[in-house]
């Protein structure tokens, strides 16, 4: 994630900067046990999991499972372990009261990894006080959207130059359209023929991450770098498209040709308004709205005309909680399944963060069929899927690991908090599963994979 200091300017002028972050004193009940660090005296700290926690007391089960309990006021400190996004920014508080900023890899009971100027560096637990965790791009946009009213031309337009900066090109034009249907500022117009320009230049999506070796297209129309046989762009939009949700929308455009179709094509339906002003009114609703009437109408033959430009909640959770969180760094592994012995069940990991490569890994835990009794992804019972049950120690798993030489698990007492989080991602997928109208493969035999690039620092850990 590119730097979001700029960001921080439009967070202080609107107040939405404070202290250090301070999570409140108890966790939503679906997610695991908080780790923290309870200095109870200059010569004694206790590490381990919120059990219970209230404005007075604070429960604790230790790393070798005791439970103690300690009234808040006689404490001097409790120290909150982070959970860092991939590529999140932060700053790490030493005791002797230095900072350290970058990007926060983990933050460790032993010791907390932090990369500064591509560099990481890890700092023993001892020297460090606390962590401070940036805002991610999408909480920063959201936050900041959350504050924009139709009388603040001036922040909206900020936001917009910011998207420009962080090169969202889709949502900085989407942002200037609406505003300057409220607002006709000349910086806003000549922003939006620079963003035009920009969109007519590029080859890929606004949200596409960023890769060091940018893949290039050839003349076959594929592109360069990447592996053959994985999803298209217009795949990967379509996907997106069937994964709307309504509750939590995601950033969406509808062409004035779009909307034509679908009045014509379903003018029959009571759904589709019958006076001229009533339709003419729908070329300027809310593009959201107009493809909750294509979902209402099932009108799944206008479904690739929508342009979907910011990630729908499940497969934004997918792509942060799931894939590049640890089904990459612990499962797709040279020496599991992203290399030559990956067997039937085979992941891409080169430019593992292209969308398209993610949405196929996405497939194939979807599509391929390892166990009829055990799909790799379980949509009605989450923690019998099979890339959890694989993920567990052989001892809790009810469908284990085979054994292979290095293996180890990924769900562990330490890591509960990914386990719950795959489990929150299945569960925000969309119900009851659309059938993607794609064609795609899941990829079988040897691996393809030439020079891969692993996420950074993760090296070729066994996992799932």
């Amino acid at each position: 994630m590119r730097s979001l200091r700029h960001a921080g300017v439009l967070f202080v002028a609107l107040g939405l900067m404070g202290g250090p972050q301070d999570p409140p004193t108890s966790s939503p009940p679906d997610l695991p046990a908080a780790r923290v660090i309870v200095r109870v005296s200059r010569d004694r700290e206790v590490k381990g999991f919120i059990e219970l926690e209230n404005d007075d007391v604070i429960v604790i089960r230790t790393l070798d499972e005791k439970v103690e309990s300690f009234p808040k006021s006689r404490l001097l400190k409790i120290v909150r372990l982070r959970d860092p996004m991939p590529g999140q920014e932060g700053t790490v508080i030493l005791r002797n009261g230095q900072r350290r900023k970058g990007v926060i890899i983990e933050d460790t009971f032993d010791h907390v990894l932090i990369e500064i100027e591509g560099i990481r560096t890890k700092l023993v637990r001892r020297s460090v006080d606390y962590v401070v965790l940036e805002p991610t791009f999408e909480e920063f946009y959201a936050q900041y959207k959350a504050t924009l009213k139709p009388n603040m031309p001036d922040a909206h337009l900020d936001l917009c130059r910011w998207l420009l900066k962080e090169r969202r090109y889709e949502l900085a034009r989407a942002e200037l359209r609406e505003l300057l249907a409220y607002a006709q500022l000349p910086d806003a117009t000549q922003l939006l023929k620079i963003v035009d320009a920009q969109l007519a230049l590029a080859t890929r999506p606004d949200d596409a991450p960023l890769e060091p070796q940018r893949a290039t297209t050839r003349p076959d129309g594929n592109e360069r770098g990447l592996p053959d046989g994985i999803l298209s762009r217009a795949d990967v939009n379509l996907i997106r498209v069937y994964e709307i949700d309504f509750d939590r929308p995601p950033k969406v455009a509808v062409s004035p040709e779009t909307i034509r179709d679908l009045i014509r094509n379903y003018r029959s339906s009571t759904l589709i308004p019958d006076s001229e002003e009533a339709r003419t009114a729908m070329f300027r609703a809310e593009p959201i709205e107009i493809v909750r009437l294509m979902f209402e109408l099932r009108a799944r033959d206008l479904y690739p005309q929508v342009k979907v430009l910011s990630e729908p909640w499940g497969l934004n959770m997918f792509r942060r909680r799931v894939h590049d969180a640890w089904l990459i760094n612990r499962c797709a592994t040279s020496r599991c399944h992203g290399g030559p012995d990956a067997g039937r069940f085979r992941l891409y990991r080169r430019h593992y963060k292209d969308e398209r490569v993610r949405y196929s890994n996405l497939l194939t835990l979807q599509r391929l069929d390892l166990d009829r009794a055990w799909p790799l992804i379980n949509y009605d019972n989450p923690e019998s899927s099979l890339i959890i049950q694989y993920g567990l120690p052989a001892n809790r798993a009810d469908k284990p690991h085979p054994t292979v030489k290095g293996w180890k698990p990924i769900f562990t007492r330490a890591t509960s908090r990914m386990l719950s989080h795959t489990v929150n991602w299945i569960e925000a997928m969309m119900q009851p599963r659309p059938e993607y109208p794609v064609v795609y493969q899941p990829p079988t035999g040897p691996a393809e994979e030439v020079a891969p690039t692993p996420p950074p620092g993760t090296g070729d850990r066994p996992g799932g």
